[in-house]
């Protein structure tokens, strides 16, 4: 308590604490946890939340422990969630895209602090572009689902993770629409896709993988919300 703390120091935070008015928190401190474990974030990519960790218990619930697995995700981000699943997945290999250098370059980061990086496949592009020769036995994915019309009433600091991070197109379901006639020709037979989606998009969401011949289950979080969709080809 005798200790005097040092200028420099004492403007470093005023100055934080000038720019928590505009950034997120997760943005100041420059990392964020996610399932107990801690991953580098960056401004215009989209911060872990805790309703993407029960994704990623979905998918770890349906992945056998002891076999060799191939999975994909599309819109890798900070790399929480391959990165999730490799570790708790030893005979796990992910593939993992992104539109954005800038994710890529961070879920790299973030796959080495966990010495992942060697499962962890990245490449860049849109959807199933980048793979487009290639089966799994899961694809995995936290898409953008908020629709345009919501932009502009998003919290200013929301907003800082991005519009590509966040807007799902017009209607928000854009993304599904896409992935629900693609993902059947890069899924083993007996494969399955698990997906985040927006609280009210449960039964359109299901619709579209119903019409393409999916069996399809929605989950809830724990506020009761829909959340997940998950379906088996």
């Amino acid at each position: 308590m005798e200790e005097e703390v040092p200028q420099e120091i004492v403007q470093k935070y005023m100055s934080m604490l000038e720019a928590l008015e505009e950034l997120p928190l997760q943005y100041l401190i420059g990392e964020w946890d996610f399932m107990g474990r801690t991953f580098k974030v960056e401004e215009g990519i989209l911060i872990p939340r805790p309703e993407t960790e029960l994704l990623v218990e979905k998918v770890l619930s349906l992945l056998e422990k002891d076999k060799d697995l191939l999975g994909f995700e599309i819109g890798v981000g900070t790399g929480c969630i391959s990165i999730s699943l490799l570790l708790e997945r030893p005979r796990l290999r992910m593939y993992a895209s992104d539109v954005q250098q800038k994710a890529i370059e961070l879920a790299r980061k973030n796959a080495q602090r966990y010495g992942v990086q060697d499962r962890l496949f990245l490449v860049l592009g849109d959807m199933f572009e980048p793979v487009k020769d290639m089966v799994f036995d899961f694809v995995v994915s936290n898409p953008p689902y908020i629709p345009k019309r919501m932009w502009e009433k998003l919290d200013p600091k929301v907003r800082k993770e991005g519009y590509l991070s966040l807007i799902g197109g017009e209607k928000g379901t854009e993304f599904y629409e896409r992935f629900s006639k693609e993902v059947g020709k890069h899924l083993k037979e007996g494969g399955f896709f698990a997906l985040e989606i927006g609280h009210d998009q449960g039964k359109v969401v299901r619709k579209l993988f119903e019409k393409e011949g999916f069996r399809v289950e929605v989950y809830k979080d724990l506020s009761g919300q829909d959340r997940l969709v998950v379906g088996w080809k």
